[in-house]
C-alpha cells in the first residue's frame, strides 16, 4: 500500500505539471511535499530504525523492533535516528562462496532457482529492451571474479545473471525475463554498476503458482 500511495502522489504531481505545462524543479518538488503531508510519511517514520538493529543479530533486531512499537520508532527506545550503511558496502573481498552448488534440491522442501522462477509466474516480453543495465560489463570479467567471485550469480534468486563461456569468450549473460523484481542486484552489487529500471507495464512476477 505504501508503493501504491507513493505512485498515486507521483501521478498527481505529473498531472499538475502537465496542466500547467511546467516541469521545473519547483513544481516537481511538490511530490516530496505531498509525501511528507500524507499518512505515508507517518507510517515510514515509525519504522525508520527497524533494519539497523539487525546488525546486532536476530534477537537484537527483534528487541529493537519491540521497543520501536512503543516509542514511535526510536532506536533502542531512545535514539531518534540510528546510523546505517548501504548493503553493497558489506560485501567482503576475497570471500568467494559456492555453497549453492553443494545444496541438495529435493523438489519438496528445497527448490532450485529455475523452479522457483516458474512458481513465481514471472513473465516479460522477450523483445523489449532489458530493464537490467550493467554499465561496465568488462568489470564482470576482469575485477569481479578475482575480488568477489561474481556474487550476482549467487545473490540473484532467479538466475538472471550468468557467466558463460571460457577464456576470451567469457561474458556476462543477463536472463532478464527471469527477473522477479527483488532489486537485490541493484542494492548489493559491490561496484554499483547494475541499474534496475521498470520493465514494460505489467511485466514481472504474479506469484500465482506459490
Amino acid at each position: 500500500h505504501l508503493a501504491m500511495k507513493s505512485g498515486m502522489l507521483a501521478a498527481e504531481t505529473i498531472v499538475d505539471a502537465l496542466s500547467e505545462n511546467n516541469f521545473s524543479d519547483e513544481i516537481l518538488s511538490d511530490f516530496e511535499k505531498k509525501v511528507n503531508s500524507s499518512w505515508l510519511r507517518d507510517e515510514l517514520w515509525k519504522v525508520r530504525n527497524f533494519h539497523q538493529a539487525f546488525d546486532h543479530g536476530l534477537f537484537g533486531g527483534l528487541i529493537n523492533a519491540g521497543m520501536g512499537l512503543v516509542t514511535g520508532g526510536r532506536g533502542w527506545g531512545y535514539k531518534n535516528r540510528m546510523s546505517s550503511e548501504s548493503g553493497h558496502l558489506r560485501m567482503e573481498k576475497g570471500k568467494i562462496e559456492n555453497r549453492y552448488n553443494e545444496l541438495n534440491f529435493d523438489g519438496k522442501y528445497l527448490f532450485d532457482k529455475v523452479t522457483d522462477v516458474y512458481h513465481s509466474a514471472t513473465a516479460h516480453e522477450e523483445d523489449q529492451i532489458p530493464h537490467l543495465h550493467v554499465r561496465d560489463p568488462d568489470v564482470c570479467i576482469t575485477k569481479c571474479p578475482e575480488e568477489f567471485g561474481n556474487p550476482c550469480e549467487k545473490f540473484c534468486p532467479a538466475d538472471v545473471y550468468e557467466m558463460v563461456g571460457e577464456g576470451e569468450t567469457r561474458k556476462l549473460q543477463i536472463n532478464f525475463s527471469n527477473c522477479v523484481h527483488c532489486k537485490t542486484c541493484d542494492i548489493m552489487d559491490p561496484y554499483q554498476i547494475i541499474d534496475w529500471v521498470p520493465p514494460e507495464g505489467g511485466d514481472g512476477p504474479t506469484w500465482v503458482n506459490l
